[in-house]
This record gives structure tokens, C-alpha cells and sequence, in this order.
């Protein structure tokens, strides 16, 4: 079987699948009443707006501030605070809510309940990707421009005329994101009671019945739409654009001047109380709560990796593999890319669609791929109790199901991370070992593969680390007996921010902090920068 027909076995049937269905005869009579009832739908498409607006309000003056300060300007220990931000990025969203739920003292109040509690976990959450695509953007404005900017106008002119207006497409980009993570996303609004599309999607399939897939993907469906039309417009406006900069690239910095060690008191300040408050809450409510002691805590927390230790292991280890082949998926897929105009424009439709189209659906899909399979296995062996693809997707306890939705899920990041390495390859190089009569596996060892490690271990280790906090797709396809971490995790957030709770949280945290650690190391690579130029004025550095 070719690459494409395997891609397109397994990424693009899980996608389409659902969407075919409920199309067909199955669903016809039933599913369509679900759009019926219109008030019902009118008030969550409020809610969803109202929730995304107020979460963008929260996050994108604050995260856009912080990414300027961070990438842009002279500001001491930058690099350190950007590294804290960057762990932020894997921390799966139910760890934000138990955080929430913990400060709150550990159970819900009425005040923690309703939208503004779920739009303020998400703003949280959220904040990091704001100053990460922003920051990465920022990186990419051209230093000449800002230069003769500088000369003729204010700071603060042009940094708001030349450097964010160039930096619109990662700031687009954060916008699309933070927009979608909070329309698909059922972790927060689940516990804080919270009515959302999403939520009613998981409802509708939760009722069951033999129209109940229908139902859920007929109330995703104007959601998804207007998901793929935006981001396919946006990514298409920028299609010649990458967020990813290189680490030699050299960029424009502001100096702070007089006022740059007060401006990294503030920041430090901020970032390590965003950090630390909620890990300290989480800390407290192992240990006890008010009345709690240190003997509690490692009590507490050496039950919690005892009595979960295989299941930890076996979670890191999937996420890990995931993660390698995800990598390795991307990789090849954007080699084929690079080399065909058609190619391309099939792999930004797979990607654009596997990004916008909500995390239950996804999950919805692969239930009806995995019993579709089974279906055809047992046209195929009818005659025998053979049947492989049914213990190994169904009956057996093994992770294959969850490894499957978390490829799925994360395939458009290691995409994203993996196509400027691939575009920056040089064509010569790579044509020349074709005529030289190299074969394929030659030409990847000698050309492309120094040119592409570094960004393949950094997708790698990234997509593990999200791949660890993935939730929305996996936890639909799991077989009994095989639970995630992260699920049992999110089983025992509804009982409370109880002391077993948050100990598991802060196991949880072990991992994705380590993952950054190795990414934090990929990158962590001597940089070209010019002779320093005098404090009082803008410098150029790397």
C-alpha cells in the first residue's frame, strides 16, 4: 500500500466518515430534528460566541504585550520566562480547570460555575499559545524594516505600524487557535456546567439511540464549516508564510532602556505567579489544605504513583510513540508535498480539516472506522473465528485505538513544524543526488535528514507532550481495561479538587515538564547576532 492510500486510509476515512453517515438512510428521518429546534441552538451558538470573545478579550492584551517584551525587547531573563510559558503549552486544559477548582478550595462554588469561570480557565490555558505564535511571528518581520521605521517615527508608532502589522498572520493564526480549542473542547465546560456546542455534542451521542451519531454530527456541523472556511481562508492568506523562525535568523530589538529592569521585575512577577499559584494550590490540596503538613504531601503523592505507576508508563509510552510517528508521518508526507503543486493542495485540505473539525467528531469518526473494519473483517474470515483487527481495535486491552486518535488529533502541529525545515532544504542539493542515481534512501540520509533532525525531534518530543493531555478524541475510542492517565485523571476531577485529585495532577505535570526540557535543549543552539550596539537605542541580535 502507498503512502497516500495509507494516509488516506487512516487520517481521512476517521475525518469524512461521519459526516457520510449522517447523509445517509440511516439517519435521514431522525437526525436533521436536532437543528429543529432553534432556540435550543440559538442559545449555545450564544454561549460558544460569548465564551470565545471573552476569552480572547482576556488573553490577547496580555499575550501579545508578553510576546513583544519577550521577543522583541532587551528584557532581562527573557529567555528563562519564555521556557516557563513554553512548559504552559503542555499542560493538558483539565489541569487548568483542577488548578481553578483547587484555588477555589477545592470544590465548586456558585460563583465557579457558568461561562465566565470556563472562559477564564481557557484564557489561562490560552495565554502561552497568544505569546508563542505571536512571539514566533515577531521574529519574522524583516529587522530593515523596523530599522527605518525606528529612524522616522516614535517607538511606539512603529512598533504598532511595522512590527505587529507585519506580525498579523501569527497573531491570526493564535486567534484561530484559541477560537477553536475553546469551540471543540468539552474538559472545562463539562465541570463548570457550561452549555456549549461542544458540549451538546457530546450530549447528543451520550443519548445513544440508532440516531445518535447522527444527531451529534448534525450539531457540529455549522460549527465545523465555519471552522474549515476560516481557517482555510487564513491559512491560505498566508500560505507563503511561516510562523516557525530559524534560529539564525537576526531580528529587530527594542531597548527598554532605563525602565528594562523594573519591566523584568513586572514580568517575572506575572509569569511566576500565573506558574506558581495554581501549582501551589494544587500542592496544598495534596497536602491536606489548611491544616496539611509535608509528610502528607510525599504520602499523598507516593500512593498516587504507586498505585497508577503502569499506567503512567504505559500513558508516556504511547504518547511517546505517537509522537515518533506522527513525526515520521508528517515528514514523509511533506517530501511528497514539496515535490507536487497537487500534492500540496491535498495535504493543506487534510490538515486545515483534521485541525478545525471538533475533537468528538474526530473521536466519533474512528468508533465508526474501527466498527466498519470489523464489519469487513467478518465479511472476509465469516467462515473462521479469526479476527485480528477486532481484538487488536476492540476487545483486547491495548493502546492501538488512542495511538490512532492522537496521530489524528496531531498531525497538523507536526505538519506545521516539520514543512519550513522541508522547504528550507536546498532543490539543488536533492536534484543533483537524484541524477547522481542515489536511491531514495540515499538521498534522505545524505540530503534531507541533516537538514530536517532538529525540527523532527522537536516535533517529535512537542507532539508527545501534547499527546499526553489528549482527551477530546481519545477517551471516545479507549477500550476498558486500557485507560489513560489523563482519563482517569479527568474521571476523578468530578469528584472535587480531593487530595488523590491533585496529586495526580502534579504527576501529570512530570511529564510534559521533561518533554520541554528536551525541546527547550533541541533548541538551545549557538545563534548569529552582531556586535552589540549601544544601550540607548534598538539593537539587532538573534
Amino acid at each position: 500500500m502507498s503512502r497516500r492510500s495509507l494516509l488516506l486510509a487512516l487520517l481521512h476515512v476517521p475525518l469524512i466518515l461521519p459526516f457520510v453517515l449522517v447523509f445517509g438512510h440511516v439517519f435521514a428521518s431522525h437526525s436533521w430534528s436536532a437543528l429543529l429546534e432553534f432556540e435550543r441552538m440559538a442559545v449555545l451558538a450564544g454561549n460558544t460566541i460569548i465564551l470565545c470573545s471573552i476569552i480572547c478579550l482576556f488573553a490577547f492584551p496580555v499575550g501579545i504585550a508578553l510576546a513583544v517584551l519577550l521577543f522583541k525587547t532587551d528584557l532581562p531573563g527573557r529567555r528563562v520566562l519564555r521556557s516557563m510559558l513554553g512548559i504552559a503549552l503542555c499542560v493538558p486544559l483539565p489541569l487548568f480547570a483542577l488548578a481553578w477548582q483547587s484555588f477555589g478550595g477545592g470544590g465548586w462554588r456558585p460563583w465557579s460555575q457558568g461561562l465566565l469561570p470556563a472562559a477564564i480557565i481557557h484564557a489561562l490555558a490560552a495565554l502561552p499559545w497568544v505569546v508563542w505564535l505571536t512571539g514566533l511571528a515577531l521574529l519574522r518581520v524583516p529587522p530593515e524594516l523596523e530599522d527605518d521605521a525606528r529612524t522616522s517615527a516614535s517607538a511606539v508608532n512603529a512598533l504598532w505600524n511595522v512590527t505587529l502589522r507585519q506580525a498579523l498572520p501569527g497573531i491570526a493564526l493564535a486567534a484561530l487557535w484559541v477560537v477553536m480549542q475553546a469551540a471543540g473542547e468539552i474538559a472545562v465546560t463539562d465541570l463548570v456546567v457550561a452549555r456549549t456546542f461542544a458540549e451538546e455534542i457530546y450530549t447528543q451521542f451520550v443519548l445513544g439511540g440508532p440516531d445518535g451519531l447522527g444527531r451529534a454530527v448534525v450539531v457540529a456541523l455549522p460549527g465545523t464549516l465555519l471552522s474549515l472556511l476560516a481557517s482555510g481562508l487564513i491559512l491560505r492568506r498566508f500560505s507563503s508564510w511561516t510562523t516557525f523562525a530559524s534560529s539564525a535568523r537576526l531580528t529587530f530589538i527594542w531597548s527598554l532602556g532605563r525602565y528594562r529592569w523594573l519591566a523584568g521585575t513586572l514580568v517575572t512577577l506575572c509569569i511566576f505567579a500565573y506558574m506558581c499559584v495554581p501549582l501551589a494550590s494544587l500542592l496544598r490540596q495534596t497536602s491536606g489544605g489548611d491544616a496539611g503538613s509535608l509528610p502528607r504531601l510525599f504520602l499523598e503523592l507516593h500512593r498516587a504513583a504507586y498505585l497508577n505507576a503502569s499506567m503512567l508508563l504505559d500513558s508516556l509510552a504511547c504518547a511517546l510513540l505517537a509522537g515518533l510517528l506522527c513525526s515520521a508521518w508528517a515528514l514523509f508526507s511533506t517530501l511528497w508535498a514539496s515535490d507536487s503543486p497537487r500534492a500540496r493542495t491535498w495535504l493543506f485540505v487534510l490538515v486545515v480539516a483534521l485541525w478545525a473539525v471538533p475533537g468528538p467528531v474526530l473521536g466519533f469518526g474512528l468508533k465508526e472506522s474501527i466498527s466498519l473494519l470489523m464489519k469487513v473483517e467478518d465479511v472476509l474470515f465469516g467462515w473462521t473465528s479469526f479476527r485480528p483487527l477486532a481484538d487488536v481495535l476492540y476487545f483486547e486491552p491495548n493502546p492501538l485505538p488512542v495511538l490512532w486518535a492522537q496521530i489524528a488529533r496531531l498531525f497538523p502541529y507536526a505538519v506545521a513544524i516539520l514543512w519550513p525545515a522541508v522547504r528550507s532544504i536546498p532543490r539543488d542539493l536533492r536534484e543533483s543526488a537524484r541524477v547522481d542515481g542515489a536511491p531514495s534512501w540515499r538521498e534522505f540520509w545524505s540530503v534531507v535528514w541533516p537538514s530536517v533532525r532538529g525540527a523532527f525531534w522537536t516535533s517529535t518530543f512537542a507532539v508527545s507532550a501534547l499527546a499526553i493531555g489528549e482527551l477530546a478524541a481519545s477517551k471516545l475510542v479507549q477500550i476498558p481495561g486500557r485507560t489513560t492517565f489523563v482519563q482517569e485523571l479527568f474521571n476523578q476531577m468530578h469528584y472535587g479538587a480531593t487530595a488523590t485529585t491533585a496529586s495526580l495532577a502534579l504527576i501529570q505535570l512530570l511529564a510534559p515538564i521533561a518533554l520541554w526540557g528536551l525541546i527547550a535543549w533541541r533548541w538551545s543552539r549557538p545563534r548569529i547576532s552582531l556586535s552589540p550596539t549601544p544601550t540607548s537605542g534598538p539593537q539587532h541580535a538573534s
